[in-house]
């Protein structure tokens, strides 16, 4: 996959957890993005060698919450 294809899909992806983010946490669009963006699962989301932009939205979000309630993030061992 090319850089541009990898920009492209990682938009659809975010697109896709932004509003389950807005609606668990009562946030604004803009709000959950920025949160989204600045949180560790991101930094890996959009890392490409990681393989973590193969998961679902609804894992990605699961992944989100669980960082935010306990600070870690453990991946499926198809991650590893």
């Amino acid at each position: 996959m090319t850089e541009e294809l990898f920009s492209i899909y990682l938009y659809f992806i975010v697109e896709k957890v932004i509003p389950l983010i807005i609606s668990e946490y009562n946030l604004s669009e803009e709000e959950a993005i920025q949160k989204f963006y600045s949180s560790e699962l991101y930094t890996f989301l959009e890392n490409y060698k990681t393989g973590v932009w193969r998961y679902s939205p609804n894992l990605l979000f699961n992944l989100y919450k669980e960082e935010l309630e306990t600070g870690e993030i453990i991946f499926p061992e198809e991650a590893a």
